[in-house]
Order: structure tokens, then sequence, then C-alpha cells
């Protein structure tokens, strides 16, 4: 492999299924959060599913899973009051969600709403975006997610909500030891994380396979400013020039992955591959294809085809 490359990856999808984790997490909170203010909405659980959370996320500004969670709680309390009539919204909603994220939710719900002053005092009394000292959103994801004694670890404050086994327990490591090595190998150690997540839910899950990572070029933008999020490409360009390279693989699985990378080629001038990661399932192939709609080459169907697809490449870096 070519001395001027190296290889940064994503991880919730890519490295890590966090189907039973992050999106498990964003269902608990939407259900205790609208018992919690309309408890005559029935079924809460049975309103927000897979396909609706994949379809916020192929918006390309639903990187954040809080803001997911926020989005569905608004929608369910100022939506229709009829469970059948809200299911149909949310498909509406999630389907029509745009790159303004939470914003084009909010909008949609001041349009469609008759009751317009309640929209805005449900926004006020979310009080999102926030941190978990300001929002209860904030605060009641990250309690499901981390459990009580991993969110006294990142947040440093007691769990005042939720005291359950933590949601982070479900999350399924896809990536194997030798998959890695074979990868590290090829870049001589230059293999970096920019990912969503904070470095203590990574270290927690990949435990052991966290070290093969360079730690000085690994960004986890839930410890950073809010404004660093994807698809903003700062933390992207950061990481592959903390390496000393001009050429970089991104491997990642979701619209705001390419979304960076397409900005940060532009902003940054470093020639850089997204590797799409696309299992085989209906919504992955919507992903596919925007994907090679916008001139991605490198697609696998898992993280550990990697090896093989890069021995084909590497004459190119």
């Amino acid at each position: 492999m070519n001395q001027d490359a190296c290889i940064i990856f994503d991880i919730d999808g890519v490295l890590i299924d966090t189907r039973k984790s992050y999106n498990e997490s964003i269902k608990q909170t939407v259900r205790y959060m609208v018992k919690r203010y309309n408890p005559t909405i029935d079924n809460v659980e049975s309103l927000v599913t897979d396909d609706m959370i994949f379809n916020f996320r192929k918006s390309g500004m639903f990187n954040n899973d809080a803001d997911t969670s926020y989005a569905f709680i608004l929608s369910i309390v100022c939506g229709p009051s009829k469970i059948s009539d809200l299911h149909i919204f949310l498909e509406k909603i999630t389907g029509n969600a745009t790159t303004n994220g939470i914003k084009s939710v909010e909008n949609f719900l001041l349009d469609y709403s008759k009751d317009k002053e309640k929209v805005i005092s449900t926004m006020r009394m979310l009080n999102y975006p926030g941190d978990i000292h300001s929002s209860i959103v904030a605060r009641v994801f990250d309690e499901y997610f981390y459990g009580p004694s991993l969110f006294k670890k990142q947040h440093s404050a007691d769990a005042q909500y939720y005291f359950g086994s933590p949601l982070i327990e479900n999350d399924v490591v896809l990536v194997r030891d030798s998959t890695i090595k074979k990868i590290s190998d090829y870049f001589d150690m230059r293999v970096g994380i920019v990912s969503g997540r904070s470095r203590v839910a990574a270290e927690y899950s990949m435990k052991w396979l966290f070290d093969y990572f360079d730690s000085d070029a690994s960004i986890f933008l839930e410890d950073e400013k809010r404004e660093m999020g994807k698809p903003n490409p700062l933390a992207l360009i950061k990481s592959i020039r903390s390496m000393g390279v001009c050429n970089a693989f991104y491997v990642g699985d979701s619209a705001e992955d390419l979304l960076m990378v397409l900005k940060a080629r532009e902003e940054s001038h470093l020639d850089i591959q997204l590797i799409g990661i696309c299992p085989p399932n209906s919504r992955a192939n919507q992903i596919r294809n925007l994907f090679t709609e916008n001139g991605t080459s490198l697609i696998a169907q898992e993280v550990n085809e990697l090896p093989n697809i890069l021995n084909k490449v590497k004459t190119q870096f």
C-alpha cells in the first residue's frame, strides 16, 4: 500500500451493529417521553419502527439519535389523536425529512398544525437541542443507552430517569480481529475513527479491538461541539491530516457519511474515497443507489470484505 494513505472508519453500522442498542434507545426514549407528557396516547411503542428511523437517517442530517428521538416525540405529541392516523402521519414526516434535520420536522409541524401554540410550547418544554443538563430528551436518551454506571462515566452525573440495564449492551461487534489486523498492516497502522458516538461508548463496545486504531487520529463526535457533527467535514479532514497523508479511504454506511466525504474533498482537496458498507437488504439498497449515483465505486456488503477489496485497489494508492 502507498505510504501516503490512511483508512478511517465510522463505527455504527460498520464496525458495530446498533439496531438493538441505538435504535432501541430511540424507541424507549420516545415511549417514556410521550407517556410522560401525554399518557392518553396508547401503544406508543408500536409507532416507532426501524423503517421510520432509517428514513430519518437517509436524509443525511439525523446522525445524532437524540435528534431522531426528539423528532418522533414532537411529531407524536403534536400529531393526530387517532393512532391509525398517527401511523400515517409519522410515515409522511419521516419520508419527507430533509437536510435541514430537526428544523424540517419543526417546520412541517408548524405548517400542519391548527394549534401552532401547542407545537411551540412542546418545543419549549423539550428544550432541544441541548445537553443532558438543559434538555430532558438528551438526558433520557443517554440514560437508556449508557445505563446508570456508564452514564455517570460519560457525563459525571447520576441517572435520574432510568436505572435498568444499559442498551449499549445490545451492541454487536461486526468486524473480526483478523480483519482489523490485516487492514492495519496494509496502512502501516494509519487507521482512525470518525464516529458519531462517544469515546466511552466506542471503547466499551469495541473492547480490545479499539487498540488497533490511532487514538490521535480518532474523533468521537458526541464528545465535540454539536456543529462538528456529520456531515460537517472538519473532523474527517483533521483525522486525515493528523496522520500526515494526502490520500484516504473512509468506510461508512449512511447518507451523512457520503455527504461528509464529498464536502471534505471539496474543502480540503485531499484525495478521499468512500467505501460504502451496504448489507443485502432493501434499506441498504437505497443507500447503495445513493452511493453509486454520487460516484462511489467501492461498495461491500460487510466490513470483513475489506481486505480483499483493498488488495484489488492497492495500486491506486
